[in-house]
Order: C-alpha cells, then structure tokens, then sequence
C-alpha cells in the first residue's frame, strides 16, 4: 500500500485548517473513514450511536493514531455499543483494543495511553466512550 494515500483525508483537512481554508466534512465521510480503522461488531448499532452522538467520530480517527503509539502501528480495534444490564437506556461505545501481549505489558500500555492523551481528550467523549484492550 502506499503510505502516502493511507489517510488522507485527516491529512488534508489538517492541512486545509492551518491554511485557513473552510473545512466541510460529513458524518458520512467520516464514518466511513472510521471503518477504514475500526472493525464494527453489529454494525447498524455502532453506525447508529455514531449518528447519535457525532462528536466522537473525530475524536476516534484522533485515537487510533494514538493507539499505535502504544501496541503497534495498525492495532486491530473493535467498535461495540455496550448496554449497561442495570440501566438499558445507559449505553456506551466501547473500543476494544486487541492484542497478544500479555495482560500485564497491555494494561500497562492501556494505562500510558490514558496517562499520555485519553485522560485530556476523555472530556470530548462526554460519557459515551471507553477504551479498553482485549486478548486473543
């Protein structure tokens, strides 16, 4: 694959804001990007929280980078809508990290990631997200 097109278009916008220009984008481009990253477990009902609840679209392209930085380029990376069994209308988006490491060395990662970004981006989730690894 070449790297240069990988994803482009976080890159152009970017780009397109230090320069100033006006920036539009749709939360249909957006998702669709996100699938690009994340794998989505029942599909309609992430697409559907997405829809709901689009403020989290940025802030998860913005996450997978920073995943990377902490179990490997490319993590493999679930989406799921988690229904609280004690409320049914508590819902929460879940991303689900997957790794080989052991649990020790990933909750380890887990936590410099929370240390080094989740724990200042955690406000602009407003709730609805949780980030969390899961073993093979």
């Amino acid at each position: 694959m070449d790297r240069r097109y990988e994803n482009p278009p976080i890159e152009v916008t970017r780009i397109w804001q230090e320069m100033g220009a006006p920036t539009v984008r749709t939360l249909d481009f957006e998702t669709r990007s996100l699938e690009r990253l994340y794998t989505f477990r029942r599909r309609a009902e992430v697409s559907q929280f997405l829809e709901k609840h689009p403020f989290l679209v940025p802030l998860l392209l913005e996450a997978y980078s920073e995943f990377g930085n902490y179990f490997g380029p490319y993590p493999q990376v679930f989406l799921e809508v988690v229904t609280d069994p004690e409320a049914a209308d508590d819902r929460q988006l879940f991303a689900f990290i997957s790794t080989r490491l052991s649990p020790d060395e990933a909750l380890d990662r887990l936590e410099q990631f929370d240390k080094s970004w989740w724990l200042s981006a955690l406000d602009r989730a407003e709730g609805n997200l949780c980030i969390h690894v899961e073993f093979l």
